[in-house]
């Protein structure tokens, strides 16, 4: 879509599966069921979903999906399907890796930033190597130091060291709360997932998209009490929600679902005293 000077386009990085409970937290399944599908395995298949902003100027990647180094092993874990990457889509739009200027990590997990970096000439025992090379990489301060402590963390297997460590640290825009990439681009902390995730806001043309990271990350999320498990502190992941969602419903956010297998963007709503509800957004349809 256009927003402005702003080009805004969703990109899959392929799909993964994760344990639908887990998905859904203390929510019964008897409730969740009846919304999504789930495997044999009792799995929800997720998108993993970026977003390309352009201005002609800048060419900056909200998240950089899984990314390719994972393991056999990994990949069967997760049923990781990749049939077209990131980086693929990308060349689609004719964005090669040196065009980006800027890296946007809502946090450090492996499904948000896989592709930070890659293994020279497709070596798979290769060096690690920035695959934007020109590129600032953003994240909260405390999200980088979290993660450079993944070992001791209650969600270590969802880092991937190498997504981050081999990266120069004056390559790191580190941030401490609020703060613009552009005048039109905030980052806001939207605690819960972690202590130090981020969500992004674009500004333009008296409209906003938002892209909230896990702190909504599918559909199925916006009510409030439809917390993920994987939350290390759902108490702070409420009230996130309920600070946030209800000034998405008042300013119109059209806000981008990472992990939505169907629905890649919509509007949120007050359908009736206090319950959310979406609108599709036609303009990602």
């Amino acid at each position: 879509m256009q927003l402005g000077d702003f080009e805004i386009t969703p990109i899959l990085d392929g799909h993964f599966r994760l344990d639908a409970g887990s998905l859904f937290g203390i929510v019964p399944r008897v409730v969740w069921q009846n919304k999504v599908r789930s495997d044999e395995r009792h799995r929800m298949r997720l998108a993993i979903r970026c977003l390309l902003i352009r201005n002609g100027k800048r060419t900056i990647l909200i998240d950089s999906g899984q990314g390719n180094k994972y393991s056999e092993k990994f990949r069967e874990r997760y049923t990781v399907e990749q049939p077209v990457t990131l980086l693929d889509n990308l060349r689609d739009l004719a964005v090669k890796p040196e065009d980006v200027t800027d890296v946007i990590n809502c946090h450090l997990h492996f499904d948000h930033a896989g592709w930070n970096t890659i293994r020279e000439d497709g070596n798979p025992e290769g060096k690690l190597i920035p695959t934007f090379p020109n590129a600032r990489y953003w994240s909260q301060r405390g999200e980088w130091e979290r993660a450079r402590q993944y070992s001791t963390q209650r969600d270590q297997a969802s880092f991937e060291p190498n997504d981050f460590l081999p990266l120069e640290q004056p390559r790191w825009e580190l941030v401490e709360g609020e703060r613009r990439v552009l005048p039109e681009i905030e980052l806001i902390p939207v605690p819960g997932h972690s202590l130090y995730t981020q969500a992004v806001v674009i500004s333009a043309a008296d409209r906003k998209v938002a892209f909230l990271g896990d702190l909504v990350p599918t559909v199925h999320h916006i009510p409030y009490a439809w917390i993920m498990a994987f939350d290390l502190h759902p108490v702070e992941t409420l009230a996130t929600k309920r600070r946030i969602l209800p000034r998405a419903v008042r300013e119109k956010w059209i806000c981008v679902f990472d992990h939505d297998p169907d629905v890649p963007a919509a509007r949120i709503i007050e359908e009736r005293d206090g319950i959310l509800g979406v609108i599709p957004a036609e303009e990602f349809a």
